[in-house]
């Protein structure tokens, strides 16, 4: 009786230790994110990039990425009929629910890992690239991955199904999704591709991004318990392309939220960088996104900061540039800084010209940006002009307008405020 007692005993403490190692901080799943510029490769935005986690279905971009290599090499074509084995049949979900000694095209397949993310299907396609061995395939998998640089990868299998030791970082998932674009330009579109029919029954693309952001088309989503939801995603606008990647999302909603504003933070960078008149500057784009954030009312705000020095720059009454430093939490406060300068201005002659009243205006909507209230101040601000007569010689002046410095984002250390 004692002995069975102690037998217990060890069973309970072997069963404890195994919830304590698994509700561990340790065996949690990683956040992580990163942002880069498609055309050059920079990084604009990374958090925990280089943590090691697991890539879940974010693993079939490698299984496209080879699929696409053989097409091109001739090896594969689009209409090739692929058997399926018991063995691709057998995987779990999510699946197309193929049945052993059925067959599915080579299109069919790469349509049902972007949107089904069919976990059967991409079975298929690493049996048939991997000469009958899905094992085989992944280390193909993992060798290209390395020719590629992304050092952190390792791949088990073909369809991203759970597996200990397939792991990956945020970084070299986004290195994976560029090298998608540059590397296949012609079949990246694909990823865009919202639903897929097979044989009767519509399957929705998971990537609930596309159609409902503007300039997103691709790519991929992800999860398994011990990674977490993950997403890497394109947008393009303004003919400006930018990949980023999400990793280890406590839920698929949080983990749009936080892709999204990633994606318009960055983009709104891009913006300002572009815009002379852009009045309002960023020490880092976690600023950035701590701006957009506290806009919203979700379920992820960002911690609140403290307000950052930032920069006007607006055309004055006689069309000189002027530039004020100032700590402001709003644009509505660098509006009435400029408006009291303004006023101060207007009460001092001007030579001979009739003076003329400015009224600044306030911002009709809570998006006013400093820029557009910059514009405005330049077109009330324009006294008029006198006609030359033959005892005045008229001098034109042409001003122009220094385009203020934008935000760069140090990859290393994208928290740290600009130094100036």
């Amino acid at each position: 009786m004692r002995s069975f007692k102690q037998s217990m005993l060890k069973v309970l403490l072997f069963f404890t230790s195994i919830l304590l190692i698994s509700t561990s901080p340790l065996w949690a799943p990683k956040s992580a994110s990163i942002v880069i510029c498609a055309k050059t490769g920079n990084v604009l935005h990374e958090s925990n990039a280089d943590a090691v986690t697991h890539p879940a279905s974010l693993t079939k971009m490698m299984t496209l990425y080879m699929t696409f290599k053989s097409l091109r090499g001739k090896k594969l074509s689009l209409d090739q009929r692929l058997p399926v084995s018991k063995h691709a049949s057998q995987q779990n979900p999510s699946k197309l629910g193929l049945r052993p000694g059925s067959t599915l095209t080579v299109r069919e397949a790469i349509l049902a890992l972007i949107t089904k993310s069919a976990n059967d299907a991409a079975a298929v396609l690493g049996e048939t690239l991997g000469g009958g061995s899905e094992t085989h395939f992944a280390n193909l998998m993992t060798q290209q991955a390395h020719t590629l640089g992304m050092t952190k990868t390792v791949f088990k299998n073909a369809s991203g199904l759970p597996n200990k030791l397939q792991v990956t970082s945020a970084r070299d998932m986004a290195t994976l999704s560029l090298c998608l674009y540059k590397h296949f330009p012609e079949y990246f579109p694909l990823f865009k591709t919202q639903k897929f029919v097979h044989k009767g029954i519509v399957h929705a693309n998971h990537n609930k991004l596309l159609g409902k952001v503007p300039g997103v088309d691709g790519i991929k989503t992800g999860f398994v318990n011990a990674s977490g939801f993950n997403l890497a995603a394109s947008m393009v606008r303004d003919n400006r392309r930018i990949i980023a990647v999400v990793m280890g999302g406590e839920s698929a909603k949080a983990r749009d939220q936080k892709m999204v504003k990633l994606l318009e933070a960055t983009h709104r960078t891009f913006k300002t960088k572009r815009d002379p008149y852009a009045a309002e500057e960023y020490a880092s784009l976690d600023d950035l996104m701590h701006t957009l954030a506290s806009s919203e009312n979700d379920e992820e705000p960002f911690p609140k900061k403290p307000a950052q020095t930032k920069k006007a720059v607006y055309v004055s009454q006689n069309g000189q540039v002027k530039t004020l430093n100032v700590k402001y939490q709003s644009v509505n406060d660098i509006i009435n800084v400029i408006g009291q300068e303004e006023v101060h201005h207007s009460k001092q002659p001007i030579g001979k010209s009739p003076s003329k009243k400015v009224t600044s205006k306030k911002p009709s909507t809570k998006k006013a940006t400093v820029s557009q209230e910059a514009k405005a101040l330049k077109t009330t601000a324009k006294t008029p002009k006198k006609k030359p007569t033959t005892k005045e010689n008229v001098n034109k002046k042409t001003n122009t307008s220094k385009k203020p410095k934008s935000l760069k984002v140090n990859p290393k250390a994208s928290k740290k405020k600009k130094q100036k």
